[in-house]
């Protein structure tokens, strides 16, 4: 390779090929700065999309400017060649400290129409182009660290971020001092997410040249990234005080403090970058999220609309509009909002989305499914899209399409706990429980500290009767979250469902504590102590609920019912007639005044109020079993009969149907039939005492004494503590004569129920059958103490004292 002094160059290649060289320096120079230019452009192009830049029209203009300036520049530089033989002088210089080849100089022809090419290369991001001419110029000058400089930009700009180090790293080796080669390469490091290595090289800029206020901010912006926010403010407070009149620096500044939630400062910092460049819309835009955040919706409709009145073509700024909208429940101008988002930009997905929520909150649910699925179309990877769309499913009843888009939402992000939580409320709803369990403990495996998962466990596991499971769901949902009043009401349901209502009561204690205002509290309470019947109280929280809410018919209904267990008859009626004119349609309601009626022997207004039951709800075999019981007690037996009929073909299940039935038969004297059905009651469900008792009866009345004594005893031995069982068992002892045993039955009766006269009457009537008078007349004393109103005990007793004097005087 031959080697030129300046005097050999300007014999060989003369004055003319000296222009050509010049031509050369200058277009090398010139791709340099449009490198540099277009690589500002798509930094600024990169920022705008984060919100951090100007519009796009304000830039574009900024670097055609400077596009004309360098074409302006190396005519003028042309220029000077043309007429300064001082040039040629220092390019000799140049050329012979640089050592190129003399035939490659030789051979250069660079016309001036390059230039324009290569602005025009640039211009149509022709990378591939670009690095060729940087290979080229590398191939003259390999010693020249611009050139690799440029080269690592070009590359950066096309993605290809490992050469670019490679080429950042020749030009630090090649000129180790120049503080932008590290700059370069600490941005290409972040955006390959490598930030603890591009905070080094920010670092090592920053020691080249501690002066220069961008490397502070690209310092920051890498450590907001890494969510190191004190850190990143620390470098933000030095780039501005580098450069106080660069925007962007308290932008980046208050887009940091709003992530920290220090809103105020936030407001201060979008102040000041407005006040140093009022004409970018996304300052606005950054300010109006922040007051959005902050419940501020007023003032930040007002920057939306600065934003959009500086820049009308961002689609963002009309869904931040919207968002806005909606949350401060402004429907209609929300959709207005995202319409014009859409119309902006009609591939992003998020607007559709953002529409179907609307949509969604509207009840418009169809409208709504029609843009989570154009949503889906545009992004088929977003997860939230097929949650939102179960959502509404959901909300239709739709719950196996709900399901089928729920399990999509899982596929594609399996790894999100809300989607298994929707998944198992749905399933809940379709009450397929054990399946909702399944996904519940998905939910908990993903997010084990979430007490909302506890508690619909909780609930879950109460479904499945696994009571005391839920207990300690219900316990770990309480401490994770021991404010929330609805897992201690939780609790308290499944606490009476168990029957351990002291400790139900003070769950629901416990609730209203927490929420004093929510009146189903109050019912829940009232419901637990009604079925302790502990009434008055249950009545004082009845009377709560309905002041909290008093349109809610339920708790009037429930007030109705307690009234009449209280035998407050005339109030119940009052509030049934209440609730049945806010609701005249529920059939519970016509069924409780009914049995109000006829617990004031009422009995057709109570037929009356069964059939309008019955109407309502033809359904339900309950009210065609009150209509049978209201029958039987005006001795309607046949009429009854059709009702019991009607209520076991509803529910041929109920054994108390059964045994209802099996009653009005052997009032019928269809003993039988009746057997029949004391059988079959009895095996459905062959732990109730009464079943036996019944059946009996029935037999005691066929005179099939030993049967009637085999099942009195099998009464007993269900439920011991039934004195009446006793009596009927005496009853049928004392028919067979075996008075001895009747007397010893009656005791027991009168030893479980000392209160009841009958008792002491039917011992009384034994010992005169054993004419053992004396005794018997105390026992009618006995009965008389306990009941003076009944004549027949007098009756009697007036008949055996005179059969006993009468002894008396004949024994004399």
């Amino acid at each position: 390779m031959m080697q030129l002094s300046a005097n050999d160059l300007n014999q060989k290649i003369g004055v003319g090929d000296y222009k050509k060289h010049q031509l050369l320096k200058a277009y090398i120079s010139n791709i340099l700065q449009l490198i540099r230019l277009n690589n500002y452009q798509r930094l600024i192009q990169k920022q705008n999309t984060q919100r951090i830049n100007q519009s796009e029209n304000k830039i574009y203009k900024v670097i055609h400017n400077k596009f004309q300036k360098i074409k302006r520049l190396n005519e003028k530089k042309q220029c000077k060649f043309n007429n300064s033989q001082q040039q040629v002088r220092k390019l000799s210089q140049e050329i012979q400290v640089e050592k190129k080849d003399s035939e490659m100089l030789n051979h250069v022809d660079v016309p001036q129409y390059q230039l324009s090419r290569g602005l025009s290369l640039f211009n149509n991001n022709m990378f591939e182009k670009v690095l060729e001419f940087y290979n080229s110029a590398i191939q003259i000058n390999p010693e020249k660290a611009e050139y690799y400089n440029g080269k690592a930009i070009t590359l950066k700009q096309m993605n290809r971020y490992e050469e670019a180090l490679e080429n950042y790293n020749l030009a630090i080796q090649k000129n180790p001092e120049n503080a932008e080669y590290y700059n370069g390469k600490a941005i290409t490091l972040k955006q390959m997410n490598r930030y603890e290595e591009a905070l080094e090289n920010y670092n090592l800029a920053i020691q080249k040249n501690p002066e220069n206020a961008e490397y502070y901010n690209g310092k920051a912006i890498t450590l907001k990234q890494m969510n190191r926010y004190e850190e990143a403010l620390e470098n933000y407070n030095l780039a501005i005080q580098k450069n106080p009149e660069n925007a962007e620096y308290y932008n980046g500044k208050a887009i940091t403090l709003k992530q920290m939630n220090r809103y105020e400062e936030a407001l201060e910092n979008y102040n000041l970058a407005i006040q140093k460049n009022p004409e970018n819309a996304e300052y606005y835009n950054g300010k109006a999220i922040t007051l959005k955040q902050m419940n501020r919706y007023e003032e930040a409709l007002e920057n939306y609309n600065l934003a959009i009145q500086k820049n009308p073509e961002n689609a963002e700024y009309y869904n931040g509009k919207a968002i806005t909208l909606k949350q401060m429940n402004r429907y209609e101008e929300a959709l207005e909002n995202y319409n014009l988002a859409i119309q902006k930009n009609p591939e992003n997905a998020e607007n559709y989305n953002g529409k179907a929520i609307t949509l969604k909150q509207m009840n418009r649910y169809e409208e709504a499914l029609e843009n989570y699925n154009l949503a889906i179309q545009k992004n088929p990877e977003n997860a939230e899209y097929y949650n939102g769309k179960a959502i509404t499913l959901k909300q239709m009843n739709r719950y196996e399409e709900a399901l089928e888009n729920y399990n999509l939402a899982i596929q594609k992000n399996p790894e999100n706990a809300e989607y298994y939580n929707g998944k198992a409320i749905t399933l809940r709803q379709m009450k397929r429980y054990e399946e909702a369990l399944i996904s519940y403990n998905s939910a908990i495996q993903l997010n084990s500290q979430s007490s909302t998962y506890q508690y619909h466990k909780a609930d879950i596991l109460e479904k499945l009767n696994r009571f005391e499971e839920s207990l300690e769901y219900y316990n770990s949902a309480i401490q994770k979250n021991p404010e929330n009043a609805e897992y201690y009401n939780g609790k308290a349901i499944t606490l009476k469902q168990m029957n351990r209502y002291e400790e139900a009561l003070q769950n629901y204690n416990l609730a209203i504590q927490k929420n004093p205002e929510n009146a189903e509290y109050y019912n829940g309470k009232a419901i637990t102590l009604r079925q302790m019947k502990r009434y008055e109280e249950a009545l004082i929280s009845y009377n709560s609920a309905i002041q909290l809410n008093s349109e809610n018919p339920t708790y009037q209904y429930h007030k109705a019912d307690i009234l009449e267990k209280l035998n407050r008859f005339e109030e119940s009626l009052e509030y049934y007639n209440s609730v049945l004119q806010k609701n005249p349609e529920n059939a519970d309601y016509y069924n409780g005044k009914a049995i109000t009626l006829k617990q004031m022997n009422r009995y057709e207004e109570a037929l009356k109020n069964y059939n309008l039951a019955i109407q309502k709800n033809p359904e339900n075999a309950e009210y065609y079993n009150g209509k049978a019981i209201t029958l039987r007690q005006m001795k309607r037996y046949e009429e009854a009969l059709i009702s019991y009929n009607s209520a076991i073909q509803l529910n041929p299940q109920s054994s108390t149907y059964q045994y209802h039935k099996a009653d009005i038969l052997e009032k019928l004297n269809r003993f039988e039939e009746s057997l029949e059905y004391y059988n079959s009651a009895i095996q459905k469900n062959p732990e109730n005492a009464e079943y036996y008792n019944g059946k009996a009866i029935t037999l005691n009345q066929m005179n099939r004494y030993e049967e009637a004594l085999e099942n009195y005893n099998l009464a007993i031995q269900k439920n011991p503590e039934n004195a009446e069982y006793y009596n009927g068992k005496a009853i049928t002892l004392k028919q067979q004569k075996r008075y001895s045993e009747t007397l010893s039955i009656y005791d027991s009766a009168i030893q479980k129920n000392p209160e009841e006269a009958k008792f002491y009457f039917q011992k009384a009537n034994t010992l005169n059958s054993m004419n053992r008078y004396e005794e018997a007349l105390l026992y009618y004393d006995l009965a008389i103490q306990r009941n003076s109103k009944d004549s027949q005990y007098y009756i009697c007793k007036g008949l055996y004292k005179t059969l006993y004097q009468q002894q008396i005087i004949y024994m004399i």
